[in-house]
């Protein structure tokens, strides 16, 4: 399997190009990673990945491969608006766009439509619409990225009330809680109701800590002990 991670700059000169690491779907050799546009270190400068070659802007260089810089996007997996130029670059563009925006009465008037449709929801519904279809490799890796980094936080939430349970009990870890509850034959259900863990993952910690959980009783009333 190849790896997904930007490629070593290797020479950054414009004369000396990385090996090919990755591919397109179709056996076409790469010297960046598809759906990825991999910057180089220090200078930012973007990475044609048919040739290795390092540019400020990728935009007009890509013609050269037969491409415009909407199939490049579309050939390399990347999202639509991905700015082909380098992090300086395309701030450097963005900030001369609003000072010409904020010069312009005229601009001003002309944006204001598409503002309007903003406004309402209509141009994101315009959007979609017009990018129906599976989503780029770099738009479904942004996606997970996200997806991944709230699951990230909602857990760490969890851990620092747990951890805030644990001081309450006089524990700094649950593994020690844990193995205290068991030397003393606390019920799962009060386990569960004194660190607020669901039974899946109070299940996993118990395991973690080497603690093997009696099965429950055959009673509905009688509650599920620890094992001694």
């Amino acid at each position: 399997m190849m790896s997904t991670a930007p490629s070593p700059a290797g020479r950054s000169r414009r004369g000396r190009a990385h090996a090919h690491l990755w591919s397109l779907p179709d056996g076409t050799g790469l010297h960046a990673p598809y759906g990825q546009l991999a910057t180089e270190p220090g200078t930012g400068r973007v990475c044609c990945h048919l040739c290795g070659r390092w540019y400020v802007s990728l935009g007009g260089h890509v013609r050269r491969h037969g491409h415009t810089a909407e199939s490049y996007r579309e050939t390399m997996g990347l999202c639509r608006n991905r700015p082909l130029v380098a992090e300086a670059l395309s701030r450097s563009i963005a900030t001369r766009q609003s000072e010409i925006y904020r010069r312009s009465p005229e601009l001003r008037a002309r944006l204001a439509v598409g503002q309007e449709l903003s406004k309402t929801g209509q141009l994101a519904s315009l959007a979609s619409a017009a990018h129906a279809g599976s989503p780029a490799p770099e738009r479904a890796r942004l996606r997970r990225a996200a997806l991944d980094a709230g699951r990230a936080t909602r857990a760490a939430r969890r851990d620092q009330v747990l951890a805030r349970r644990l001081r309450k009990l006089g524990f700094g870890d649950l593994p020690s809680y844990l193995r205290h509850a068991y030397s003393t034959g606390a019920s799962l259900r009060s386990i569960a109701r004194a660190t607020g863990l669901g039974w899946a993952r109070m299940r996993r910690e118990l395991d973690a800590a080497g603690i093997a959980a009696r099965p429950a009783s055959r009673s509905a009333c009688a509650p599920a002990t620890i094992a001694r």
